[in-house]
This record gives C-alpha cells, structure tokens and sequence, in this order.
C-alpha cells in the first residue's frame, strides 16, 4: 500500500500526542507546531490511516507518495553520478555518494591540508563492513582548545547533511590554507577570524555516520531513515532490518520505564517497527559506538551538533520534557520520577537545566540562526528539543547528559540542526538546486557557530 507524506492538524494536545499514542504514526522530526489556537505536524501515513485520521476530525493535507517521489530523486542522483567523478561540494550538481563522501574527507584531509588536519579511521565497521572516518581541523597542539564536533548522516534518507559536513570541512579548509575569508550571503567570517579559529579550536566532524543506510536509500528505499543492523533470525520482513540510530544512546534509552504510560514518545522496542526501533540494547550499534568513542577519545569536546533534517530549527537540551531552572533534584537521574516523563505542559515532570547552560545554549543557538537568515531569508526556529513529542536515546541529550552521569567528563553544549522546509518536495532529499542553497545556509550557521563558541 503506497505511504504518503502528510501534513495533519488538530486543535488540542491530546489529538496530537493520539497521533503516536493511538495511531502509531510516524512523525517527522520536530515538525509538530502550535498554530494559532491549534497544532500541525508532517507525519507519514497509508489510505487507511488516512480515512481513519479524516473520520476522527483530523485536518489532511496529502503532500506525496514518498516512495514515488524517491524513486525519482534516486534516478536523478545515480544518473548523475554516473557522469562524474568525486566533486567538491562546490562543483557538484548530485548528492555526494556514500563512495564521494569519504574520498571527499581524505582530500580534505590531504596535500596542501596535511599540516593542520588529522584523518581518523573509526574502531568500529558498520553491519555491512564499511570503514567510518573523522576528520579534526586544527592548527597547533596548546593545552586548553575547546573541541566542537559536528556529526552527520545518521538517518539515512537525509541526505544533504552529509554534503553540508564535507562543504563546511572544504571551505574550511581552503580558507585557512589561502588566510582568506568567507562569505555566504550575507554572512561574513573574515580572515582574522578564521585563522583564530584553525588556531586555537579544534574542529571535530564526522559526516556520514550511516553510510549502510546513506546506500541503501539511495539505491533501494529512499524513505529509509535506520542503519541496516540484520533481522531477527526467521524474519523475512523488510521493515526488520535495521536500528534507528537517534533512539540508541544512553539516555534514557529504556523509555517505557522512564517515562509515562501516556507520553507520546516516537520510539518502539518492536524490531520490525520501519522507523524507531531503538535496538537490543543502548548503544548496541556499531555506528553509535563509533560516535561515542569519539566523546571519549577528543576529551575536550565542549561544543556538538547533529546535522539532521528536516523542519527549519535549532535544538537545545533538553528532548525528554519540558524544561525547569528551578528543582534540581528532579532530573534524568532521579528514579523517583520514573513513569512520569514526557507529558507537555502537565506539573508531575519537567527537566532540569541549570538557568545559565539555558541562556548560553540559546545565545549560541540565536547566532546561528541570524547566520542562516542573512543568507537568503530563511527563518528557523530556536527552540527546546521537547515539543510536541518526547524524545529518548537520542544524540544530543547523551551529549549534554554526560556531565551529569560522570562528573569527570566535561560539559558539552549540544544541539540538532533541522535543516530544510516541509515545503520542499521530497523534504528528506529536496531537488538538489534546493539542497545546495540549504548546504550554504547551514554552513554559515556552523560557522559562525565555531567562531562565537
């Protein structure tokens, strides 16, 4: 049965959280908004769904068949790339393959390069035995050098934020190289700055974090968002195979017990579910461990940002409930608040966050999007990663959360970028003329971001 993309409105919170609670719809991202005195949301649904949604009230706007619509941008990026050799970014006119964006990294990392970057070679080979590699930019060795790390290609159908990581590693670099500035739009970061930057920051990026899932989207199955863990022995379901990648760190990773029996957490513990799955165990994939290991490995890592798509926002700390500056003793840590998490707006459960990481997450985050804007117009949204929909295990959380498990380690400032419009056709992996303006925006966001860290 086709699957459409759909954009579905309601009037209250409770029709919303039904939409995952009862309907066990699959959202999109951090779609969900409140609009005037109602609320919107991207989400993906059969005919079925559909006409049960309608006979219960539900607005409907059927956007597109998104397996169709895939098949299309896969037949125009495997044409194309079949003409070209590895591009820049700047050059291409298609999606970087899975195959470009690691020959892409070792360029960077190569010739006129060498002198201020460091490729890493990550301990851990994805399910289909891929080679995963990192790349740090930074001049000099002094103690004290905050490292920022920029992660991306963790769901496999957002394509483009792959492409961003290796644009912003490129430009970078050439910048450095040349004591050049750059411009985009109107964002400017000059030479002085980008030389202080190489200098005294080091810059961490990992940009395809799930190649196995990257190729198989696209080749196969351009909707597909988890890695390509196999399936249960007997299954011959598709849907079976793999881990959404995002629900698979330790943070709170065993939701149903975290969190309460009404909240409307978009994860499943059923291994066939084709979305959210959140895998056997917390960090059990080998995609997760290599991100980890690069927490523990680059021990001064204070700054990270998940590259994901898509809904035009800025996240910050916390996603498992709203959040509070005022009781610290109510926290992830804090098994007395077990089965109570995750409600919007209710008194039983908010985060803590202490009321300075508050306001210096958002001020970063603020910069960031000003960059965006002076790009070409584009306005994205600072907000609180709880919205409409509680999130566990994911990348983001674990960052800012390891501080407070392990005293030991250092603060990390965290955030998800969601690039790109629900406007766009096929939103994941837009029309690559679309894609390359999204590339330049999210890389004047990072960065300014770098620059102001």
């Amino acid at each position: 049965m086709p699957r459409y993309r759909v954009t579905i409105s309601g009037k209250t919170y409770d029709e919303m959280a039904d939409l995952v609670r009862k309907h066990k719809l699959n959202i999109a991202g951090h779609t969900g908004k409140k609009v005037g005195r109602g609320y919107v949301v991207d989400a993906f649904a059969d005919s079925d769904q559909i006409a049960t949604l309608r006979s219960e009230g539900y607005g409907i706007d059927v956007r597109e068949d998104v397996r169709e619509a895939g098949k299309q941008r896969q037949a125009e990026v495997q044409a194309l790339a079949l003409a070209a050799t590895a591009p820049s970014v700047a050059t291409a006119d298609h999606y970087l393959t899975v195959d470009d964006i690691e020959a892409s990294l070792a360029t960077a990392a190569a010739g006129p390069n060498a002198g201020f970057t460091q490729l890493t070679k990550l301990p851990n080979k994805t399910w289909e035995g891929r080679d995963c590699h990192a790349i740090k930019i930074a001049h000099g060795s002094q103690a004290g050098r905050p490292c920022i790390f920029l992660l991306g290609g963790v769901h496999a159908r957002e394509w483009g934020s792959p492409d961003i990581l290796i644009n912003f590693v490129e430009q970078l670099c050439d910048a450095f190289r040349t004591q050049s500035g750059i411009t985009i739009g109107g964002m400017n970061v000059t030479a002085t700055q980008i030389q202080d930057l190489v200098n005294k920051k080091d810059i961490c990026v990992f940009p395809q974090a799930n190649p196995d899932g990257r190729h198989h989207s696209m080749t196969v199955a351009a909707d597909w968002r988890k890695n390509r863990r196999p399936a249960p022995a007997g299954s011959s379901n598709a849907d079976c195979v793999g881990v959404d990648l995002n629900r698979n760190y330790d943070f709170l990773w065993n939701y149903p017990v975290h969190f309460a029996p009404d909240a409307p957490v978009a994860n499943s513990t059923n291994p066939c579910d084709p979305e959210v799955y959140i895998g056997p165990a917390p960090v059990s994939e080998p995609e997760t461990k290599n991100v980890v290991w690069m927490f523990e490995n680059f021990s001064n890592i204070r700054y990270f940002i998940d590259v994901h798509s898509y809904s035009e926002d800025i996240l910050y700390s916390w996603g498992d409930d709203d959040d509070q500056t005022l009781t610290p003793q109510m926290n992830f840590l804090n098994a007395a608040f077990d089965g109570k998490r995750g409600v919007a707006n209710d008194t039983k459960y908010k985060e803590y966050i202490p009321a300075a990481d508050k306001t210096a997450a958002v001020k970063l985050a603020k910069q960031m999007r000003a960059a965006i804007q002076a790009v070409r117009g584009r306005d994205y949204t600072v907000m609180q990663s709880m919205s409409l929909y509680p999130t566990a295990g994911t990348s983001d959380d674990y960052a800012y959360s390891r501080h407070l498990v392990n005293p030991s380690k250092p603060k990390v400032f965290s955030y998800t970028i969601e690039w790109g419009s629900g406007d766009n056709e096929t939103p994941f992996h837009p029309p690559y003329p679309e894609m390359k303006q999204i590339i330049r925006e999210i890389t004047a966001a990072l960065l300014q971001f770098c620059v102001k860290a």
